[in-house]
């Protein structure tokens, strides 16, 4: 599954760069945006897998994570292409903040629990 959630990343991010380049509509901010919002999930997902958390956490992180992946993509490729007052990416930093603070919170569970045994 880890290897799965990686590779289809990255064809995900070509795919985004390669869009980018030929719709003009689509502005490079969002590309930037976009291809990052990929990566971080991407790299989101690689820690889940290799982490030493229980088994349920990790089949529960790889079905939610996807759907906050393609909620912070909409949030991306819809953002304006300026920095200040940019409600969007302020939405996706919470988005990802979520996703690591769930992480932070299955392994130190998974470690207290083994601790008591």
């Amino acid at each position: 599954m880890r290897s799965l959630s990686i590779i289809v990343s990255i064809l995900l991010i070509i795919v985004n760069v390669l869009v980018g380049l030929i719709v003009t509509a689509y502005l490079l901010e969002n590309v930037v945006m976009s291809s990052f919002v990929l990566v971080a999930n991407a790299l989101l997902l690689w820690v889940v897998g290799n982490s030493n958390m229980k088994d349920a956490f990790k089949v529960s992180f790889y079905i939610i994570f996807p759907f906050l992946c393609l909620l912070e993509f909409i949030l991306a490729v819809l953002a304006p292409a300026k920095l200040e007052n940019n409600l969007h990416l302020v939405g996706i930093i919470a988005c990802v903040a979520l996703q690591a603070i769930l992480i932070f919170a299955a392994i130190k569970t998974t470690q207290h629990n083994q601790e008591l045994k």
